[in-house]
């Protein structure tokens, strides 16, 4: 089963190409859509679940939005992630976060939005386990401080 998550915002552009995508390939299609108005006519949709956790066990490829919180937490359960930026966003760092996390590979940054290619692609992709960096900012205050 594929999920498609896009978080508690709108975000059309992926639940119309996710919507596609299900009517272009065998594998079952979940989509969250948040707060989305797209008229979705090929794949199982919900806006909100208190249920989200197990879509997510289930799911053999998540695709995201790409929310730091969300695509952190996938990538700590070891999901295989295709990660799309929203860039109607006033800022830029979707694409700041999924570029780097593409570049060490540990997800596929899909940036024209072709669910399709990019399902094909991490078919094909072997991805690195996301390492979660050790925290040290409670060092350096403690630093600064002077304790």
């Amino acid at each position: 089963m594929i999920f498609v998550t896009i978080g508690t915002g709108k975000f059309e552009k992926i639940v119309n190409e996710a919507d596609k995508l299900a009517g272009n390939i065998k594998e079952k299609v979940i989509i969250q859509k948040g707060k989305s108005k797209s008229k979705i006519k090929n794949a199982e949709n919900f806006d909100f679940t208190t249920e989200f956790e197990d879509y997510v066990k289930r799911a053999r490829i998540i695709i995201s939005h790409g929310g730091a919180g969300t695509i952190f937490s996938l990538l700590e359960k070891g999901k295989k992630i295709i990660g799309v930026a929203n860039l109607n966003r006033i800022d830029k760092h979707q694409e700041d976060i999924l570029e780097e996390l593409d570049k060490q590979g540990n997800l596929i940054y899909c940036r024209d939005f072709n669910l399709e290619e990019a399902v094909n692609k991490l078919k094909k992709t072997k991805l690195k386990k996301y390492e979660k960096p050790g925290f040290w900012i409670d060092k350096e205050i403690i630093k600064c401080v002077g304790y």
